[in-house]
């Protein structure tokens, strides 16, 4: 019988639907749209801070970096092997650890020799990673530093590209090319599509997996041993804490392990203290992403708000046109709860339609979202409409069902709707109170006028990292890095060699001019210190290794001094240039000129000569940590580097430069080839992406608040026509009119609007050291915006009673 009646009910309330498909569409469509959006932020406000990473156990799992203190200053965050290596093997807090550190190799088995990412890492890293393989397994776990391992794992998508799904891959060979030889692993596995490595890592992009001790930067090479100032970024520890062992106490216990040391770092390089820094795994894989999903969830928040006051105003229209049917219910005998349930299951009805489609929509919107943030924001591929946001959604549709059916409800005057239908329909539905109407406009403003300021200050940051001047040229320009395996000769005769190489390259087809040297323009950046004579360390420079010729072709400007000379690429003498910052920064109290000829220690603790102080190089993705500081060592022919100027139109690929070269040394291997425009698009392309996705949050935004302050004002002056045309018949001016109107809606626009401005300058000053890696306070950009969107608020204002005055005073006296 119960199910029954709600059927009946159901079906009434559908039918009245149907009877306003206007109402429908319009409320159907600003809320899939708004909750899709929401939907899409909290999947990765989901990633981010709810649900659990796939991994041993994320709570008791730790990552391992070191703090090197120099004299005057702090290096956090380049590790150094031997600290690591030690801490691995002498710590008493870890129940599990492993060393990870991110390479590069060329496999000169394969097809062209590619070049790949790849990681080294201990053998419990399949185990603590929970990480899924297609074929094979991973490493041993009884795997040993001191001994050469010589298997190796690799990606399905490699497996595909090189050895065409070959389904008997196990136990094939895979070799890299070194100096002297080629090293030779035994595949032994094969990881499935799904795994995504740790973003902390080169942001995932891993092909191959080598076990630590196949890492012959540090193990097992005779002719190298890496120093305790050769650090790393890449290089971490992640362990497994031992039951009730805290961050603190590891602190400790890895400070004390690596004191006993002591003698083998103190001075070493300058170095002074060697500290463990130590941080839970989650933290670490997300950076400072977990911030700007926040920042994320606050606009989609401030959308829905806005929604929602949007969609109260179409249900105060909605009431005003259901007082009959109401009425009609109240004579035949509904009571006021069988009215109100009436009006609830068409606001669920509403309400659940508007949540399906919303999450329909989040589906394909996460799967763009996937496409545009793939590789640079971490655990986007656990990104899902999982069980967690269907429950919320569910919530949300409850939440808002309800919210909708009370403010219907309250507008009807349930005690006079018996009497409607004696007196015409008069009494049935409550007019919205002038205090409704000024609290809904306000309220609008302040949302849209908040959100639209934060949205204008992350394009402003945006705008500044695009508008920058790089400091170079990228455009029909090429990086090509060679090497020869095995090769004996001397520096200058390996400057000679490269002078050849060049001279080939010039007198290639399609090829404009040739540089010496390795531009910055590059994803990673190398660093090192400088020391003056008296002892006193700097802060870490950017740097890159440059030709003499290389300033002129990529359009760096030296503002003082010369460029290298041959002498310097040969080894002969020692020289470097510095950027504007630099020389400021080592001479803060002198002009910058002031450093030609000085002399700091360098690269192989040489003192180096100061020659030239160049114009900043602003890279794009680190401003904010070098702001511009540079150093540019001499491009030494350890192996050829050529910066390449295509001709206008030319496309240049990796297979033309190295069959161009092989001409003159069929010894000669690709180690690096990029284009610079293209690696500069790279390095934008986060801006880019969100100066248009800001942009598009800022107009929905202002659209929103338009129609939502249009739809309140013109659903009041439809309740006031009466009043309005009784003024207007009695001779009231249009500008008295206007005047009225100011105060129903511009001072609720102009308070509204001040409150989100006090809010907006007082949080930015507030919270700037948080928000500066997002946010600029950029005072044009701020006023021409704040401008905009008070004139659209203004017009939303006004329109309604334009509208009403085109009407002829008897017309508007009409009260239905």
């Amino acid at each position: 019988m119960k199910l029954t009646k709600i059927r009946t009910q159901l079906s009434l309330a559908w039918a009245s639907l149907m009877n306003a498909p206007g109402f429908v569409t319009a409320v159907i469509a600003t809320l899939a749209l708004t909750l899709a959006t929401l939907f899409v932020v909290l999947s990765l406000v989901n990633s981010y801070f709810l649900k659990p990473l796939d991994v041993y156990d994320e709570n008791s799992m730790v990552v391992v970096e070191q703090s090197l203190t120099y004299d005057d200053y702090d290096a956090t965050g380049f590790q150094s092997y031997q600290s690591m290596v030690h801490w691995l093997k002498h710590n008493q807090s870890f129940e599990q650890s492993m060393m990870i550190n991110a390479g590069e190799e060329i496999f000169a088995n394969l097809d062209g020799q590619p070049k790949e990412p790849v990681l080294y890492v201990g053998g419990n890293y399949f185990d603590l990673l929970h990480t899924p393989f297609l074929l094979g397994q991973g490493f041993d776990l009884g795997e040993t530093l001191e001994t050469p391992d010589d298997r190796v794992v690799i990606s399905a998508n490699f497996w595909r590209k090189h050895y065409s799904s070959d389904p008997n891959i196990i136990g094939k060979t895979l070799s890299v090319m070194a100096g002297k030889t080629d090293y030779v692993h035994r595949i032994v596995g094969v990881v499935d599509d799904s795994f995504s490595p740790p973003y902390m890592f080169k942001a995932s992009d891993v092909e191959v997996w080598f076990p630590s001790s196949a890492d012959r930067r540090f193990f097992h090479n005779e002719d190298w041993q890496s120093p305790w100032t050769n650090t790393f970024k890449n290089l971490k520890l992640i362990a497994v804490l031992k039951p009730g062992v805290t961050i603190e106490q590891v602190k400790v216990d890895l400070k004390q392990q690596i004191d006993t040391i002591k003698s083998e770092w103190l001075n070493n390089g300058g170095i002074t203290d060697v500290k463990p820094e130590v941080t839970a795994y989650r933290d670490v894989e997300l950076g400072k992403n977990d911030d700007l999903s926040l920042m994320m969830l606050a606009g989609a928040v401030g959308l829905l708000i806005i929604a929602v006051l949007n969609v109260s105003t179409l249900f105060f229209s909605r009431a005003l046109a259901q007082h009959k049917t109401l009425a009609l219910q109240a004579v035949l005998g509904a009571k006021r709860k069988t009215l109100f349930n009436s009006i609830f299951l068409q606001s669920l009805i509403l309400m659940t339609l508007s949540v399906s489609i919303a999450l329909f929509l989040a589906v394909w919107g996460i799967r763009l979202f996937k496409v545009l943030a793939e590789g640079r924001l971490p655990l986007v591929n656990s990104l899902a409409v999982d069980s967690t946001l269907v429950i919320v959604a569910v919530l949300l549709c409850i939440a808002l069902a309800t919210i909708f059916s009370l403010i219907t409800a309250r507008l009807v005057n349930y005690k006079t709707l018996n009497t409607q239908m004696q007196n015409s329909g008069k009494g049935g539905v409550s007019q919205v109170s002038g205090r409704t109407v000024r609290i809904l406009i306000g309220s609008q403003m302040f949302v849209a006028a908040l959100l639209v300021s934060f949205s204008v200050m992350v394009v402003s940051k945006a705008l500044g990292t695009i508008n920058r001047p790089l400091g170079s040229d990228t455009e029909n320009l090429y990086f090509a890095n060679l090497f020869q395996p095995n090769n004996q000769m001397s520096l200058a005769e390996r400057y000679e060699h490269m002078l050849q190489y060049k001279q080939v390259l010039l007198n290639s087809e399609g090829i404009e001019d040739v540089a010496l040297g390795h531009s910055p323009v590059s994803p990673r950046q190398n660093a090192n210190t400088l020391t003056d004579v008296n002892g006193k360390s700097s802060i870490f420079f950017p740097s890159q290794w440059v030709g003499p010729d290389y300033f002129a072709l990529v359009n760096t400007q030296i503002l003082a001094g010369r460029t290298f000379t041959e002498q310097a690429i040969r080894g002969e003498t020692n020289e470097i240039l510095v950027s504007q910052s630099v020389a400021e920064n080592l001479l803060p109290d002198q002009d910058y000129r002031n450093i030609i000829g000085k002399s700091y220690q360098g690269l192989e603790e040489k003192m180096f000569e100061v020659v030239g102080v160049t114009e900043d190089f602003n890279h794009p993705k680190y401003y904010d940590e070098s702001f511009g500081r540079h150093i540019w060592w001499p491009a030494q022919p350890y192996s050829y580097m050529f910066t390449i100027k295509a001709s206008e139109g030319i496309k240049l690929t990796n297979k033309q430069i190295l069959n161009t070269l092989k001409e003159k040394n069929s010894d000669l291997t690709m180690w690096q080839f990029n284009d610079l425009q293209h690696e500069y698009d790279n390095l934008l392309y986060m801006s880019r992406l969100t100066v248009v996705l800001c942009s598009t949050l800022a107009l929905f935004t202002l659209l929103l608040a338009a129609i939502g302050i249009f739809g309140v004002l013109s659903y009041n002056l439809g309740l006031r026509r009466y009043e309005f045309g009784i003024r207007m018949a009695l001779g009231a001016k249009k500008a008295r009119l206007f005047k009225l109107m100011s105060v129903e809606a511009i001072i609720p626009v102009l308070i509204g609007f001040s409150v989100a401005l006090a809010a907006v300058i007082a949080g930015f000053y507030l919270l700037q050291g948080q928000l500066m890696s997002w946010l600029v306070l950029d005072v044009r950009l701020q006023l021409l915006a704040w401008s905009i969107t008070l004139c659209i608020a203004l017009f939303a204002c006004f329109r309604p009673l334009v509208l009403l005055l085109k009407a002829k005073p008897m017309a508007a006296l009409r009260n239905d």
